[in-house]
């Protein structure tokens, strides 16, 4: 078996089974993959439908008695797989016929690469109709459902779930599908930066469509278990896989859509508890992490990777005075984000956070501009003022960097000791050199001076 695509799902049996219809219309041979569907604990009929389901893809249900979340369900799922490169797949996300093949292709193309289908797996489609969609939830529906003719205002107050899509027209080829599909926005900032990978190219790792190796997924240590609620769970494996230097692909063609629901069935981390485990477990001194507390990429994809450029760039300037800023914003980083971590409620984080967040959004307005005058000196200096205001002891040097340079002082120390005694060394070794060869003269000398007396005398 080449591919395995895991599925974990909890009380989405509707949209699980649509999704797995449209595995039925894949491209790529049958017997190259399987489908392992984890079933999280559901409280509805999903482990009824998936007995009664009778796919011509191998399908492997994996039920777990308890949830357990999406880490320990992909995980579950990953050990009941067989094949050599792994596919995570969300319950909600409906592919296209070609979706296999093409993450077939990329790996073909890229060897020991984490293939993600951002940005374009964000295209939405509206399948069903729930009743207990929200108000701004149907004005979305009702916008892509009209526009192909498939709106009807007795929807507005549907008591039941209407499906506009069926088992049959994915099948069939109806061109059912294609009519409920929200129009493509790319040029969004969002979807602009998410695939760029001069910085954080990790956050590719959005496990609605996602494909790596089965050996690469193992050797990074599988999901992080802890991760209960969602988001950051998958992050945080991408954040495992780039530091083991993993390269990170975007997928270019539509294979898939997201077919929406509501927002509320979702298991948000609203509190914060996952970004503290990513603290926990990875510490506070890297940008990309720390930065996560004062500017997460949900409030602004581009400032937040603006910003790793501006750090990035003066990490390897020649210029001491941007080393120095850059050194000063990560120690203000890692500091917020030490206080987001263990004291989220204190004042001083939320001082912290409300001060420099303005300050790092002007700044990444300023390096949007490519015809700014003095644009270095000017975020320099809003990022400067705004560190030293809010958390002064930003500009002094931290105990590592001090300790640092105090051996760093001793190494020279010793280093110009034992030039010094090398010196002395040779010093010694030459007065004595030069010692014997004036006592070999005098002795030679003195012999001369004998022998010419005794011709004298003779």
């Amino acid at each position: 078996m080449k591919y395995s695509v895991i599925i974990p799902s909890y009380n989405k049996a509707l949209p699980l089974m649509l999704t797995l219809t449209a595995f039925e219309t894949q491209t790529y041979p049958h017997d190259q993959f399987e489908v392992v569907v984890v079933n999280d604990g559901s409280t509805d009929d999903t482990m009824d439908r998936l007995s009664r389901y009778r796919p011509p893809y191998r399908l492997i249900p994996v039920s777990l008695d308890e949830t357990a979340g999406r880490s320990a369900a992909r995980n579950r799922g990953v050990e009941a797989a067989s094949g050599d490169i792994l596919i995570f797949c969300d319950p909600d996300y409906l592919v296209t016929p070609d979706f296999v093949k093409t993450h077939d292709l990329y790996h073909r193309q890229h060897r020991n690469a984490v293939v993600s289908g951002v940005p374009i797996l964000f295209i939405k489609a509206y399948p069903h109709l729930y009743p207990d969609f929200s108000a701004e939830e149907k004005v979305a529906a009702a916008e892509v459902l009209q526009a192909s003719g498939l709106w009807s205002n007795d929807y507005w107050h549907a008591p039941n779930l209407i499906e506009i899509v069926t088992r049959e027209d994915l099948l069939d080829r109806t061109g059912q599908l294609e009519k409920v599909v929200a129009p493509w926005e790319p040029v969004q900032e969002n979807y602009r930066e998410f695939p760029t990978t001069d910085v954080a190219p990790w956050l590719m790792a959005v496990t609605r469509n996602l494909s790596l190796s089965k050996r690469l997924f193992e050797e990074a240590g599988g999901f992080n278990e802890d991760f209960l609620k969602h988001g950051l769970e998958d992050w945080e494996l991408g954040y495992r896989l780039h530091l083991r230097g993993c390269p990170f692909i975007s997928i270019a063609e539509v294979v898939g859509y997201h077919q929406e629901h509501p927002s509320f069935h979702r298991s948000e981390d609203s509190q914060g508890e996952n970004l503290r485990i990513m603290y926990q477990n990875h510490g506070y001194s890297d940008p990309e992490i720390s930065l996560f507390a004062i500017l997460p990429p949900s409030e602004g994809m581009e400032a937040y990777k603006n910003t790793l450029r501006i750090l990035k760039s003066w990490r390897s300037s020649k210029n001491a005075s941007d080393r120095a800023a850059g050194r000063q914003l990560r120690r203000t980083l890692a500091h917020g984000a030490r206080l987001f971590h263990l004291q989220p409620e204190a004042p001083d984080y939320e001082a912290l956070k409300n001060g420099l967040k303005p300050a790092l959004m002007a700044a990444t307005q300023i390096y949007t501009q490519p015809e700014a005058p003095q644009k270095q000196e000017q975020i320099k200096a809003i990022l400067t003022q705004a560190c030293q205001s809010l958390w002064p002891d930003s500009a002094k040097p931290s105990p590592t960097r001090r300790r640092r340079k105090r051996s760093v002082r001793k190494g020279a120390l010793r280093k110009r000791g034992a030039r010094s005694q090398t010196r002395r060394a040779a010093g010694k070794a030459a007065s004595r050199t030069r010692g014997k060869a004036s006592r070999r003269s005098l002795r030679l000398f003195r012999a001369g001076t004998l022998r010419k007396r005794k011709r004298l005398r003779h």
